[in-house]
């Protein structure tokens, strides 16, 4: 019975389509669990499948059992854009490539009053479905722009949307292993030789994807650090073991 339902809906549109002839018209997709995209049914098999195209040429085919109802509008009929839901048409499967600035106001280890860091962060992966996915990534951070040496992460994330909505929000944790700037081994501060080393990181996130490529998120980032000291005036020396733990503040780019 439903396939005869979807099927005399697409005869209804096709009928209107070919009548207007004009672009003012646009199909709407319900599916079942909630998502709807707006484009053009390029066919449909029933008992098959839907081939659907986006408004922005995303190219999607679905099962005729996870649809829920078919949708034309057109602007001359009254229901023009105000009228219309907002659009949902993520691709909630395939590769990912997320780039993402950060600033990392909190404390730094020898320093009394606060500071702010930042970080750089771009990690790929491949979306298994909506709400869970990996990835691999790599970033440069550094914890005072005042003063101290950067750091390079390289991580292993796992990632996922809470809804099938245009404004969804998402999580990512991601763990795994930053290297320190060789460059510490040339520090000079306070009357010391400092070198330094990297350590462990941990990172979570939470935020919203704003559309198709758009993110803003907060979070918390751990980084475990390591400074060799040396005095100049005598032979003093010894280690310092360090962990910043830093608020996170950005936003990015999701293709």
């Amino acid at each position: 019975m439903k396939s005869i339902y979807l099927l005399c809906c697409c005869f209804i549109l096709a009928a209107g389509l070919k009548a207007q002839d004009t672009p003012d018209c646009t199909d709407w997709l319900y599916l079942k669990n909630g998502s709807v995209f707006s484009g053009t049914i390029q066919s449909y098999t029933p008992g098959a499948e839907i081939h659907f195209k986006t408004w922005n040429n995303l190219d999607l085919r679905f099962d005729d059992s996870n649809v829920k109802r078919i949708v034309q509008r057109c602007k001359e009929t009254g229901t023009g854009n105000a009228a219309l839901p907002k659009v949902y048409d993520f691709k909630e499967r395939g590769w990912y490539h997320h780039t993402r600035l950060t600033f990392l106001p909190g404390r730094t280890y020898g320093y009394y009053g606060g500071s702010m860091g930042i970080a750089l962060q771009h990690s790929s992966g491949y979306q298994w479905n909506r709400w869970f996915g990996t990835g691999l990534g790599i970033g440069g951070e550094v914890f005072n722009l005042d003063g101290d040496v950067a750091t390079y992460p390289i991580y292993a994330e796992i990632r996922g949307y809470l809804t099938a909505k245009r404004t969804a929000p998402y999580y990512a944790v991601s763990a795994g292993w930053a290297f320190a700037d060789n460059s510490g081994d040339q520090q000079r501060t306070w009357g010391q030789t400092s070198h330094y080393k990297g350590g462990f990181m941990g990172d979570v996130q939470i935020g919203y994807r704003i559309g198709n490529h758009f993110t803003i998120h907060t979070g918390l980032r751990l980084q475990r650090k390591t400074r060799d000291w040396a005095s100049l005036w005598n032979a003093e020396n010894g280690t310092d073991r360090i962990l910043h733990r830093r608020l996170e503040l950005g936003f990015g780019l999701l293709f």
